[in-house]
């Protein structure tokens, strides 16, 4: 299992590219497939922003643990 399968599968669910959450956390495609695949680590604050956008997305809160831990 991948290590952030919760995190792709409720990005999928809502909908959203990989290349639309780089651009909200301020990165670049490259850097979060990287992030997403373990290669380098979410920052607290890429957790949070991630969370808030997928929570928007879906219209319910997520929290942080659902989607990284």
């Amino acid at each position: 299992m991948k290590r952030y399968a919760k995190l792709i599968g409720v990005r999928n669910q809502a909908g959203i590219s990989q290349t639309c959450i780089a651009n909200h956390i301020g990165c670049s495609y490259t850097t979060y497939n990287a992030k997403e695949n373990g290669k380098v680590k979410f920052t607290a604050d890429d957790m949070a922003k991630i969370r808030d956008v997928l929570s928007e997305k879906l219209g319910y809160t997520l929290t942080i643990d659902e989607l990284f831990f």
